[in-house]
C-alpha cells in the first residue's frame, strides 16, 4: 500500500526526510521534557542543578519547541505539494504515452476519479509525519508514567493498545463501504459524462431525461449518502467511545489506582497530567485510522491505473533510426496480413477484422465505403496508429512499424473522425493571425470567410460554429499541419447537400494537385466516381478493391508554405 508514498520519498531529497525525521524527533522530546518540567514543578521537585534558573530554561525548551515545530512544518508543507504535484505529474505522463486504444478501456470517469485520488495521497505524508510525531510524545508520555509507576503505567498502557485493536476491527467494516462508495464515484462520472456530453439529446426526450436522472444519477447519489451516513456513524460512534474512554481512564486513576498501588497525591497528580497530555497525541494516532484507510483505497486504485494504461516505452535507438519516418516524404503504406478484434473479456471476440493485405501509393483519393459495423472504422484507426494490429505488420515506405516509431507514424497524416473534437486552444501553434494569406484562402476555399472572427492576439480563431463548420474548420487545421496523408471519416455527412458536391467535385481534386493522399470513409455513394480507387468492407473484411477511372490530374505539385 505505501509503496507509492515511498516511492516518491525516495525520489526527493533523502537528507530532507532525516532532516524531518530528526526535527520531529527532536521536537517530540522537547514536548516530552515540557511535560516532565510541569509535573516536576506541580510536585514541587526543582531541578537538580541551577534551580534558581528554572523559568530560563522552561522558556528555552518552549522556544526550541516552537523553532522545531515551526522548521518542521515548513519542511512538511514543501514535501505535500511536491509530492502531490509528482502525483499529478506522473498521471500526466501516463496519459501523455498510453496509447488510444488503452485510453479507450479506461474511459474518462477513471480519470477524474484518480485525479481525486491524488488529492488523498498528496497529504498523506503529513499526516503520517504528525503521526510520527504524536508516536514519539506518546512513547516520552509512557516511558515517563512506567518511571512513575510500572504497574499503573502498564495499566494505562493496556487499556490505549485495547481501544486501538477496537478501532481496527471497527475500521475494517466500514473499509468495505469505503471502497463501494469509490466504486459509486467511477459511475457517477461516468453518467455525469453522459449527461453533459449528451445534453442536447437527453432534452429531447422526456422519458431519457427522467430516467438519467433519477434511476442513475439521483440513485447513485442516495446509496453515496446512504454509506456516508453510515460509515460516518461508525466514526462517531468510534470517536465517542475512544472519548469517552479517557474519563474512564482518569477515573481509574482518581478513584482506583491511589487505593490499589497507595500512590501519593504528587504521582496522582502527575499521572492525571501526563494522562491529559497524551490526549491530543494518541487522538492524532486514531485520527489517521481512517486517514490510513482512504489513502490505502486511493493507493490501489493508483496502482490498478497504472496497470490499465500501458505505457508505449520511447525505446532509444540511434538518432539515425528514431528519425527514420522524418526523413523521407510519404511513398505508400502497406499493411500484411493485418487482424485486429475487440473483446468482451475471456478471449471473447465481439468483432474481428480478417487478415488485411493492401498497400496505399502516394496521390491516391481513396473512398472507404461498407456498411455499419462493417470494419471500415476499424480499419482507419488502424490506418491512423491508434489501434496496434493483434497480428501482421504494417509499413511505412517499407519500414516496418515497431512500437518505437508508433507516434512517428501516427504524426505523419492528418485525421478528421466522425465526432472530431475542435480544440479550445492552438496546441498546434499554427499561424491563425489574419495576416496569413494561405489561412485566408483556405477560408476563402471552404466558405467560411465570413464566418469566422480572428483573434490575433490569441492567434486563435473562434468556436461559434455549427457542425458542419466546424468539420470545416477542422480540415483547414488539418491542412495547415501540411502533412502528406489526409484522412476522413465521414467528414461530409454534416454538410448541406450543395456544399457536399462542391466538396468531392471541387475540394478534393484541389488537394490531390497539391499532393495529398486522401483516404475517406464515406457512405455517399453519388460521388463515388470521384474516386480514384474504392474499398468496401462487409463483416471484417475487404470485400472489393477496385481501382476507378482516374481523371487526369497532376500530383507531383508542391505543397504550398504554410
Amino acid at each position: 500500500m505505501n509503496s507509492n508514498i515511498i516511492k516518491v520519498f525516495r525520489q526527493r531529497s533523502k537528507f530532507i526526510i532525516l532532516l524531518i525525521v530528526l526535527l520531529g524527533g527532536v521536537n517530540s522530546v522537547l514536548n516530552g521534557g515540557l511535560l516532565m518540567f510541569i509535573n516536576n514543578t506541580i510536585m514541587q521537585k526543582p531541578l537538580p542543578y541551577f534551580p534558581q534558573f528554572d523559568w530560563l530554561i522552561f522558556i528555552l525548551m518552549l522556544l526550541g519547541s516552537l523553532l522545531c515545530s515551526r522548521m518542521f512544518q515548513t519542511h512538511m508543507v514543501n514535501m505535500t505539494n511536491n509530492i502531490l504535484f509528482e502525483f499529478d505529474l506522473n498521471i500526466l505522463n501516463r496519459l501523455k504515452h498510453a496509447s488510444f486504444e488503452d485510453f479507450e478501456k479506461l474511459g474518462h470517469e477513471k480519470v477524474y476519479a484518480v485525479i481525486n485520488d491524488t488529492r488523498v495521497l498528496g497529504h498523506a505524508p503529513e499526516v503520517f509525519m504528525n503521526a510520527f510525531n504524536s508516536l514519539i510524545i506518546a512513547i516520552c508520555c509512557f516511558a515517563y508514567l512506567f518511571w512513575i509507576s510500572p504497574v499503573g503505567g502498564a495499566i494505562i498502557l493496556m487499556v490505549m493498545v485495547a481501544l486501538l485493536v477496537f478501532y481496527m476491527i471497527r475500521n475494517k467494516q466500514i473499509e468495505k463501504q469505503l471502497n463501494q462508495q469509490r466504486d459509486l464515484l467511477n459511475s457517477y462520472f461516468m453518467h455525469l459524462n453522459d449527461l453533459l456530453r449528451g445534453f442536447r439529446e437527453v432534452k429531447m426526450s422526456l422519458l431519457k431525461n427522467e430516467n438519467i436522472f433519477t434511476k442513475y444519477l439521483i440513485k447513485n447519489r442516495l446509496m453515496v449518502k446512504d454509506i456516508s451516513i453510515d460509515t460516518s456513524i461508525k466514526y462517531m460512534n468510534n470517536e465517542l467511545t475512544g472519548t469517552y474512554s479517557w474519563y474512564i481512564v482518569l477515573g481509574v486513576i482518581m478513584f482506583l489506582m491511589p487505593r490499589i498501588f497507595d500512590l501519593t497525591i504528587a504521582n496522582t497528580t502527575a499521572f492525571l497530567v501526563t494522562v491529559l497530555y497524551l490526549i491530543g497525541p494518541v487522538a492524532v494516532l486514531v485520527a489517521l485510522i481512517p486517514t490510513y484507510t482512504a489513502v490505502k483505497i486511493a493507493a490501489e486504485r493508483l496502482n490498478s491505473f497504472d496497470k490499465e494504461v500501458g505505457i508505449i516505452e520511447m525505446k532509444s535507438r540511434s538518432n539515425e533510426n528514431s528519425n527514420i519516418l522524418d526523413k523521407c516524404d510519404f511513398d505508400n503504406i502497406r499493411f500484411e496480413d493485418v487482424t485486429f478484434w475487440y473483446s468482451n473479456g475471456d478471449d471473447d471476440r465481439s468483432f474481428a477484422l480478417e487478415p488485411i493485405n493492401i498497400q496505399i501509393e502516394k496521390g491516391e483519393l481513396i473512398f472507404v465505403a461498407g456498411g455499419n459495423g462493417s470494419g471500415k472504422s476499424t480499419f482507419a484507426y488502424l490506418l491512423a496508429g491508434l489501434y496496434k494490429p493483434k497480428s501482421g505488420k504494417i509499413f511505412f515506405n517499407n519500414q516496418e512499424i515497431t512500437d518505437d516509431l508508433h507516434f512517428q507514424y501516427s504524426d505523419k497524416m492528418s485525421a478528421i473522425f466522425t465526432n472530431n473534437h475542435l480544440f479550445r486552444e492552438n496546441y498546434d501553434n499554427l499561424n491563425l493571425l489574419s495576416t496569413n494569406n494561405v489561412l485566408k484562402e483556405l477560408l476563402q476555399m471552404l466558405h467560411l470567410t465570413d464566418v469566422v472572427r480572428f483573434d490575433d492576439k490569441k492567434n486563435n480563431l473562434g468556436r461559434d460554429f455549427s457542425k458542419g463548420q466546424q468539420k470545416r474548420l477542422a480540415l483547414i487545421y488539418a491542412l495547415l499541419e501540411d502533412k502528406q496523408i489526409i484522412l476522413l471519416d465521414e467528414w461530409a455527412a454534416e454538410q448541406d447537400p450543395g456544399f457536399r458536391k462542391y466538396f468531392y467535385k471541387e475540394v478534393l481534386p484541389i488537394l490531390r494537385r497539391q499532393g495529398k493522399t486522401i483516404i475517406a470513409i464515406t457512405h455517399d455513394d453519388d460521388y463515388y466516381s470521384c474516386a480514384s480507387r474504392l474499398i468496401k468492407f462487409d463483416y471484417g473484411k475487404i470485400v472489393s478493391d477496385s481501382k476507378l477511372t482516374d481523371k487526369n490530374i497532376e500530383i507531383n505539385c508542391p505543397s504550398p508554405k504554410i
